[in-house]
């Protein structure tokens, strides 16, 4: 039986952090037209492994990593529907690690994230798109945030937006 590609591992912002972004991902999906989402930085989405494998998998990673601090170096935008309008950090050894541990797993590069990012906004590509960068990155650019928790989220490109829901929540060492 082949399980369906709906599962995501996602970094989370902790709540101090995670309350700023929503009101930024929610007015930019108001004058957008676009969804809503919870902010996150992929580690890798598309997973098509039943989730108490994903669980039994992540919880002890989780304990494994120490809660993350990330000073966001832009605010891009691109032609790629998820990576509309993103916060950019630098690549590091955490996030490497994370994702290295995620391909161990579900065997497969697809879902994986490119670099190190936290979308503001999803889309097709905008003209305005890059006016909206540099007015963003007056505000997000050399702010330091403060990712502490892993999670399963039942999201993918397969599962409409409105439907994403947390699956399982695993802190990271403090």
């Amino acid at each position: 039986m082949t399980v369906p590609a709906e599962y995501s591992i996602w970094l989370r912002p902790a709540a101090s952090d995670e309350a700023a972004l929503l009101q930024t991902i929610a007015r930019l999906a108001t004058l957008r037209g676009s969804e809503r989402f919870a902010p996150h930085v992929t580690v890798q989405g598309d997973l098509a492994q039943p989730l108490d494998a994903l669980r039994h998998m992540l919880a002890p990673l989780a304990r494994k990593i120490p809660a993350q601090r990330w000073r966001v170096e832009a605010v891009e935008c691109s032609p790629h529907f998820f990576r509309c309008v993103v916060l950019r950090f630098a690549p590091c050894a955490a996030f490497k690690g994370m994702q290295a541990a995620a391909q161990a797993f579900s065997q497969t590069q697809q879902g994986l994230s490119p670099f190190p990012h936290l979308s503001l906004a999803y889309g097709e590509a905008h003209p305005d798109n890059v006016q909206l960068s540099e007015e963003l990155a007056a505000e997000f650019v050399g702010r330091e945030m403060l990712l502490d928790r892993l999670s399963i989220c039942h999201s993918s490109k397969n599962v409409p937006i409105p439907d994403w829901s947390y699956q399982a929540d695993y802190p990271l060492v403090g």
